[in-house]
């Protein structure tokens, strides 16, 4: 009896194990990376700020480069994707994270960590299109938006606790950000790794976007409405990219805050994000519903303007809290309708990854060198103004869409 009954206890956690599939993996490790990310991004702005005394047009600099890498890495590297297991992806990139983090610390020269920093936002491109396209394959309507909301819940769980992490590690030593980022990227590696060569159906999973003839020759079933969120995805990353980099600048210089209190202010972006994101997975009023995503932008450009006008921590906290509650929405709307009803998920996220990237490379080059010449409203009011421009278009554009009644139609859900 005694046998049987531990042979019994055995075969149970085989099947336990057995039952482990990709998003008991995927979540962990995106919040793990996620934030590091985010206690790096904003732990090299006081790193370099306290050893090097760089100025705010060369952190924009900085941010532009490793961000132009890593838009060039999804676009000109989805070949790897397409002959690369994800999850091999997943562990040679978190990896490569953490040993370029690690080797900007002994470099005395500007140079080399720009070149180095870069390096880090291309080894960033094999991770996030790679994750996506694995974690969506097989799932549409529904089922999509709720494997989508636990993975964003994840990765921006990891931002609402990296301000924090980044202003109080900088506090105590400004290299200490860097070290703990790269201890989590190789703790992902690790659950990556383990994973891989414990977890059957881990093991077994052989998926690659590999499009067959066959599959190319089907109609095409994607909404055109991945185009307006597109456009809103960018546009809330110009904002994102202002506020990431030069905010923390402006905070620090102009309004004397500690580098507590600024992670603390960013970090509301983060929370309210994640509430966005645990609401838009519970309901599917949003799916292919053009109206929101005109509201939520036209929003974003109104907010952005009031920045502007507030000085106190509690006002730019609700604001930077509203703003993340929008960015939700213009995440959710960009992934969602760009995957959705396409065979090509790799290659759809790594273009939601680019246009994500490239609106934080111009909020970060064009608000820093406007912050530096001509003040901090300006960047607000720059930012507002692209914001209702690209609201703009994106009317024309469903207005098109509209008009040839092809919304309608391409309806996956």
């Amino acid at each position: 009896m005694k046998y049987r009954y531990i042979s019994h206890r055995i075969q149970l956690i085989k099947s336990f194990y057995s039952g482990i599939g990709k998003t008991a993996v995927i979540y962990p490790s995106a919040f793990m990376v996620a934030t590091g990310i985010g206690i790096i991004a904003l732990g090299i702005i006081f790193y370099l700020k306290s050893v090097f005394g760089v100025a705010p047009s060369e952190i924009g600099i900085l941010s532009a480069l490793w961000s132009a890498l890593y838009v060039l890495g999804c676009l000109f590297l989805r070949p790897v994707f397409n002959k690369v297991l994800p999850r091999f992806m997943l562990i040679a990139s978190t990896l490569l994270m953490g040993i370029a983090v690690l080797l900007i610390l002994p470099l005395k020269k500007l140079f080399y960590i720009y070149c180095l920093y870069s390096f880090w936002g291309l080894t960033i491109s094999l991770f996030w299109p790679s994750l996506n396209g694995w974690l969506s394959q097989g799932y549409e309507g529904k089922k999509l938006s709720t494997v989508m909301s636990g993975y964003n819940f994840s990765w921006s769980l990891g931002t609402i606790v990296s301000p924090f992490l980044a202003g109080f590690l900088s506090a105590v030593n400004e290299s200490l950000p860097l070290v703990v980022g790269s201890i989590l990227f190789f703790s992902a590696s690790l659950i990556l790794i383990g994973a891989s060569l414990s977890l059957h159906k881990i093991k077994r999973d052989k998926w690659i976007e590999v499009i067959s003839k066959k599959e190319a020759r089907k109609v095409d079933k994607s909404t055109p409405l991945r185009y307006p969120a597109w456009i809103g995805i960018f546009s809330t990353y110009v904002l994102i990219g202002v506020i990431l980099n030069v905010f923390p600048m402006f905070a620090v210089q102009t309004l004397g805050l500690s580098e507590k209190t600024v992670g603390l202010i960013i970090q509301q972006r983060a929370i309210f994000a994640t509430v966005g994101f645990i609401i838009l997975g519970r309901f599917n009023f949003w799916h292919f519903n053009w109206k929101q995503m005109l509201l939520s932008q036209f929003l974003l450009g109104l907010i952005t303007f009031l920045l502007g006008y507030v000085n106190s921590n509690l006002s730019m906290g609700i604001l930077f809290g509203l703003i993340g509650f929008l960015t939700s929405m213009s995440y959710f709307n960009s992934v969602f309708h760009g995957v959705s009803g396409s065979p090509r998920r790799s290659t759809r996220m790594a273009i939601n990854e680019s246009l994500i990237s490239m609106g934080q490379i111009v909020g970060a080059l064009f608000g820093s060198f406007i912050y530096e010449n001509v003040s901090m409203r300006m960047v607000y009011f720059f930012s507002s103004i692209l914001a209702f421009s690209l609201n703009f278009i994106q009317l024309l554009l469903i207005y098109y869409f509209y008009r040839r009644g092809i919304l309608e139609k391409n309806r996956t859900d």
